[in-house]
């Protein structure tokens, strides 16, 4: 019989040891979090002589992007984000893009990319780290939704 507990405790100990070591996983960071603390865009007096309220998706851009092409993809964000300044679940994005360009040393093209293809490298202040990875995304569906927000001033 003391043969038999000897075993089993011997067991338990492999097993202990087994659970310990598959749960004492070492996290190696691979980047410095960056600090962000967003404020509303300056309000820039842009008059529309066309009366019309909605973004121009024809404006010109950088990114060689299709605004109208990124408006078709927005639907995907609309859930989650406003084409205003109010708050859905993540904030409003009118303005991001002015915004966006003084932010980090990145420019606006790159942090409004990097944060549709990794979302925690930017968290709002007061907003919980919840933006699905739209890493999936290609170049170009990228680039069209960047000349989009570009409209949303």
């Amino acid at each position: 019989m003391p043969g038999k507990r000897v075993f089993l405790i011997m067991v338990a100990l492999v097993a202990t040891m087994f659970a310990v070591v598959a749960c004492s996983e070492e996290v190696i960071p691979t980047q410095e979090p960056v600090e962000f603390h967003p404020t509303a865009a300056a309000e820039i007096d842009r008059p529309d002589s066309s009366g019309n309220s909605e973004p121009d998706t024809e404006a010109a851009d950088t990114t060689g992007g299709d605004a109208d092409a990124g408006k078709n993809a927005f639907v995907s964000c609309s859930s989650c984000h406003s084409t205003g300044d109010n708050t859905v679940v993540g904030p409003g994005l009118q303005g991001v893009y002015a915004r966006a360009a003084t932010r980090t040393s990145l420019d606006a093209e790159a942090y409004l990319e990097e944060s549709m293809r990794d979302p925690g490298a930017f968290i709002v202040d007061s907003f919980p780290a919840v933006m699905p990875s739209f890493s999936y995304f290609s170049d170009e569906d990228v680039d069209n939704l960047i000349a989009y927000l570009k409209t949303l001033e």
